[in-house]
């Protein structure tokens, strides 16, 4: 019995990323212009998923066309702008803490076009130590 074509699995890998060893070979990044930024102050107190609304919002697009652009289902990206993207990004910033590498962020900053700029270790631990305090504050 042969699927129809109305029911066939969906082509997860899209034809214009085939070939492609990463993303900063695709067509679309290298057409971008000057970057939008946050100011650092907003960026210490906002979430992953309220820096995905402000790039949203920043873009003038909705979330339908940066999912037609990426390319990634319309339900896909309601999920990811809603909790999806939140949960990667808290695991992927585990992942760095538990490794004790930065690589990852490295890499995606090289695909930005950015530097990473390492800040005091100290000045860290004591933000990590009080956003742990506040979170524990909350709970209880």
């Amino acid at each position: 019995m042969s699927m129809s074509a109305s029911v066939a699995a969906p082509e997860w890998k899209p034809q214009d990323s085939v070939g492609m060893h990463s993303q900063g070979e695709m067509p679309f990044l290298g057409q971008v212009g000057e970057f939008h930024q946050l100011p650092q102050a907003l960026i210490h107190k906002a979430s992953f998923s309220a820096c995905l609304g402000k790039a949203a919002l920043h873009s003038g697009m909705d979330d339908h066309e940066i999912a037609d652009q990426i390319p990634i289902s319309h339900g896909y990206m309601s999920k990811f702008m809603r909790n999806v993207g939140q949960q990667w990004a808290k695991r992927l910033v585990k992942f760095m803490h538990i490794t004790q590498s930065l690589a990852p962020l490295q890499w995606i900053a090289e695909q930005m076009g950015c530097d990473v700029v390492l800040r005091s270790s100290k000045e860290a631990r004591i933000r990590a130590l009080e956003a742990e305090l506040q979170a524990a504050r909350r709970a209880a």
